[in-house]
């Protein structure tokens, strides 16, 4: 017992790289501040009663992209937050940083519950917007969790689903040059990167990745859903690689570029992820 505790620690000691990869740092920046909070935000900005609002995140494991969000959105009184993740070791640890945020900070309650986004222990029509953050991907079928998006909405709602975007041609180009070079440049790319963080090299791995899918295919997804897609939201550009941090100079002025890549034609070909937000018809 003491040795898997030791070799626990251990595994624990050597997850270093995406706490110090500073491009990993601006990506979830975008995703949870710009991506997320930002959409949330404008949201409840046009909404003229916003007593007894539910928003809640599904998938939300221990919490972290929820917390950014309604501490971006905490002016708005009267809003009720919720996540909800199938594990409950990691509900269990949201709600108990929410009982120190509440605590400690007097932030307002974020409430966690465990459940199944296949099929969710909600009522119809009792949400008024949906988070879902880089969740989809790894459901083998996701249109029945659409479908229950959809169900839990309020005629009106909006779902605001983040997911990789697999024609993003930075990516792509990566990809050509790997195989051109016989599998050196991933070598390249990664080099430096824990192995905790990054498997071996040589291994098949997919992260679980197993309903990556360009915006071709989401959209009438959605639509048959009952939850068109009303806006793209573009992502970061970069995901944050060993590579990156060591080129510092290009990685800073990439990062810089970001907002006027945001406005660019063509810019969802240069976001790692896709954001898209759902709207439910006010008739349903």
């Amino acid at each position: 017992m003491s040795e898997k505790m030791n070799e626990g620690k251990s595994w624990a000691s050597e997850e270093k790289f995406f706490s110090r990869s500073w491009t990993h740092v601006f990506y979830f920046w975008k995703l949870r501040q710009m991506m997320l909070g930002r959409t949330v935000e404008r949201l409840l900005q046009r909404s003229q009663d916003r007593q007894g609002m539910r928003v809640i995140d599904l998938g939300c494991g221990p919490g972290t992209n929820l917390f950014d969000v309604t501490d971006r959105c905490a002016r708005f009184s009267g809003v009720q937050w919720f996540g909800l993740d199938l594990n409950h070791r990691e509900a269990a640890m949201g709600a108990d940083r929410s009982q120190w945020r509440g605590r400690e900070r007097n932030m307002q309650p974020v409430r966690f519950l465990s459940g199944d986004i296949f099929n969710l222990p909600l009522a119809d029509n009792s949400v008024d917007i949906i988070l879902s953050s880089e969740v989809v991907e790894h459901l083998p079928d996701p249109m029945p969790a659409l479908k229950e998006m959809a169900r839990i909405l309020k005629p009106g709602g909006y779902a605001m689903v983040t997911t990789p975007n697999p024609r993003n041609l930075p990516e792509l180009v990566g990809y050509a040059l790997d195989r051109l070079t016989g599998g050196r440049f991933k070598k390249l790319y990664w080099k430096g990167q824990d192995d905790i963080s990054a498997p071996p090299l040589a291994a098949a791995v997919g992260f679980g990745h197993v309903s990556v899918h360009p915006f071709s295919v989401w959209r009438p997804w959605f639509e048959e859903a009952g939850i068109p897609v009303v806006k793209k939201v573009r992502g970061p550009m970069l995901f944050g690689s060993p590579f990156f941090d060591r080129q510092r100079v290009l990685s800073g002025l990439l990062i810089a570029l970001d907002p006027i890549l945001d406005v660019l034609p063509g810019r969802f070909l240069t976001t790692t992820n896709l954001g898209m937000l759902c709207r439910k018809s006010e008739t349903d």
